[in-house]
């Protein structure tokens, strides 16, 4: 397949806003693409040639890129910067100076998807002495059989910022589409793999039928099965029949664990691998867990030196940040609480009920005291027993618990009322970052309040809900504004419907956790999803949370229904 096809797509999605037009675009892509091809093509559309919870870079850096361009269209590196600081987008800088190259190559072959593709995937792997000019070579190779268009995309890939506008969540509809499938069955294939590049390929290949071969996989990690909220232990009991069993809620980093013989990997949520971050759990949990092969589900939680009491996740995130690991383990030492279990020795348990699971996973742990654990659980059907442990948990430093339907199956990538969350707190909702306005006085120079939107589950679009000007301390907004200038944009992302003029525009990434007061209905500052907040208040970035696992303007509309309910009966 040549990759002018795929390029000439991307300029077509780039330019197209609508959510059902980029779709018919992404569409007839996927028809036209080979199914032999099917997986590289999708990994291009999201821009890099790994699956998400793969982590690589290419490891070339924006000077690299520039000596690559320059190479390959006869300017120098001068005039690419001079171009760049006008244009502010290295691949458009390529598209411009191809368009009017100074040399003139001959024999020059026609570009194919694989040979971008392979191209762009060895570069991690080009190491050692003289690495930097054969990565910059290797570049300028595709980069002087290409045209403007395909440079401009190739240049975006490396960067890996396609600029697109297509995100996992949007590929759902499109495979669904392109080979007639239903959209949940190819969404319950994504849950099992967390890749779109294997389900389209078996979809391709052999339709619906090959997707019931996909399953669950060591080293691939399962969307993890996710909690609603409740008000009350009776809403809690009620739902549950009456019995329910309930685990301390903890404030940490959730965690999928993943046991292939010796080898332990560690994935977020966010399917991003987090195992060379904390190697001081490594030893222990391959001691504990029995099984040859295994995948867990768990959290990391950061613990005080001298209480002996779980820390806020902003502690255990800060093991993340940090490079001196050595340094960082003394300071900040973790461990890991482990509540569920999805496969053992080939034993799949997605479809076994908690109880079952429960009980697997009680057999298969060798807790090691202070480094793993399982998470402590109680069945429990009198609301005093409750309100006891509830206690008894917020006293230790956790958040509050988690009730958990003792017949359920382990629903992959699910947010249902079978797991409830019970916390003593102020309502929170999780919104995304989509633009941003100056501060006056002592915030002047730094983003002072930030637009935040939640996600209209049909269209795939954000809406906008509040404006969030507290709860940020003047540290905090100098790092902000240093995070948000790198996702600035000149207008609203295509994704994003806003109607408050902002000083600046960001790509629809980063997750706000936000308390407020109240939920309003048409509030007077005018929100595109038609709710805002009362007195919003930032109560941490989360960097667990990616934007398509932001609420939704249904959970805003949810929460509201609530809140009227609890003014009725006052």
């Amino acid at each position: 397949m040549r990759y002018a096809t795929l390029a000439e797509a991307f300029e077509k999605l780039e330019h197209t806003p609508s959510y059902l037009k980029k779709n018919s675009v992404i569409v007839e892509l996927l028809k036209r693409t080979p199914a032999e091809g099917m997986e590289r093509v999708i990994l291009l559309l999201l821009g890099r040639p790994w699956p998400a919870y793969i982590s690589k870079e290419t490891g070339v850096g924006l000077q690299q890129l520039k000596k690559a361009v320059a190479k390959a269209a006869g300017y120098s590196v001068a005039e690419v910067d001079k171009l760049m600081k006008q244009v502010g987008d290295l691949g458009e800088v390529a598209k411009q100076l191809l368009e009017k190259k100074r040399q003139t190559t001959l024999s020059v072959e026609q570009l194919t998807v694989k040979k971008v593709f392979e191209n762009v995937k060895q570069l991690p792997e080009i190491t050692g002495e003289g690495s930097v000019d054969r990565k910059i070579a290797s570049i300028a190779e595709l980069l002087t059989s290409s045209t403007p268009i395909e440079a401009k995309f190739i240049v975006r890939t490396v960067i890996g910022d396609l600029r697109i506008g297509v995100a996992e969540g949007r590929l759902r509809d499109a495979i669904a589409s392109a080979f007639g499938v239903k959209p949940g069955v190819i969404e319950h294939a994504y849950m099992l793999t967390t890749d779109y590049s294997i389900v389209a390929k078996a979809v391709a290949t052999s339709g619906e039928k090959g997707l019931e071969k996909l399953g669950v996989a060591v080293g691939h990690p399962v969307n993890p099965m996710l909690a609603q909220r409740a008000e009350t232990i009776d809403e809690v009991l009620e739902r549950m029949k009456g019995k329910a069993a309930f685990e301390t809620k903890l404030d940490g980093i959730r965690v999928q664990v993943h046991k292939d013989g010796d080898k332990i990997s560690l994935f977020t949520r966010r399917m991003e691998d987090y195992t060379k971050m904390f190697p001081d759990v490594i030893g222990p949990l391959r001691q504990a867990l029995k099984p040859k092969r295994a995948i867990v589900d768990g959290e990391l939680v950061a613990i005080d030196k001298r209480t002996g009491k779980p820390m806020p996740f902003q502690e255990v995130l800060k093991r993340r940040r940090k490079y001196e690991i050595k340094q960082t383990i003394e300071q900040i030492p973790v461990e890991i609480h482990l509540f569920d279990v999805l496969m053992s020795d080939g034993n799949v348990m997605l479809d076994e009920p908690y109880v079952e699971r429960r009980k697997m996973l009680e057999r298969i742990i060798r807790e090691a005291k202070g480094k793993v654990m399982m998470t402590e659980q109680r069945v429990l059907s009198k609301p005093d027993e409750i309100k006891e442990f509830m206690s008894k948990s917020i006293e230790i430093g956790h958040e509050g618990l988690l009730a958990k339907d003792l017949e359920a199956s382990y629903r992959a990538g699910r947010r249902e009322f079978v797991w409830l969350k019970l916390k003593p707190m102020l309502e929170t909702l999780d919104l995304v970052v989509v633009g941003g306005l100056y501060g006056k006085g002592k915030r002047a120079g730094f983003f002072g309040s930030y637009v935040l939107a939640a996600r209209d589950e049909e269209s795939g679009r954000y809406k906008t809900v509040t404006k969030c000007g507290s709860g940020y301390t003047d540290e905090e907004l100098k790092e902000f504004t240093k995070i948000f200038k790198k996702l600035q944009l000149k207008k609203p992302h295509p994704d994003v419907d806003i109607e408050i003029d902002c000083h600046a525009y960001f790509e629809p990434r980063i997750v706000f956790e936000t308390y407020f007061e109240e939920i309003q209905k048409s509030p007077k500052l005018k929100h595109t999803s038609r709710f805002g907040l009362r007195f919003p208040r930032l109560v941490r970035i989360r960097e667990d949370r990616r934007a398509e696992e932001a609420n939704t303007i249904k959970d805003v509309a949810d929460l509201y229904e609530r809140q009227q309910k609890r003014k009725a009966k006052v």
